[in-house]
């Protein structure tokens, strides 16, 4: 059983900023590669959300980040 990830606003802006920024730098290749590994980090953060630092803010929230 996994959790359930909530992408905050800031979180969701971010992301779309990425890719736009990889859409205009970057081929096909890595928005594809950049998405995937988003797509893995996911999956991990569901399934074993501990492994991540606890949110000193946010009480049952968890915080990593991906770097490409």
């Amino acid at each position: 059983m996994g959790f359930e990830v909530i992408w905050t606003k800031k979180a969701i802006d971010t992301f779309g900023q990425r890719i736009n920024y990889l859409e205009e730098n970057w081929t096909e290749k890595e928005i594809f590669n950049f998405t995937e590994r988003v797509n893995e980090y996911l999956i991990t953060l569901k399934t074993q959300p501990l492994m991540f630092r606890k949110s000193t803010r946010l009480k049952h929230t968890h915080i990593g980040v991906i770097i490409q």
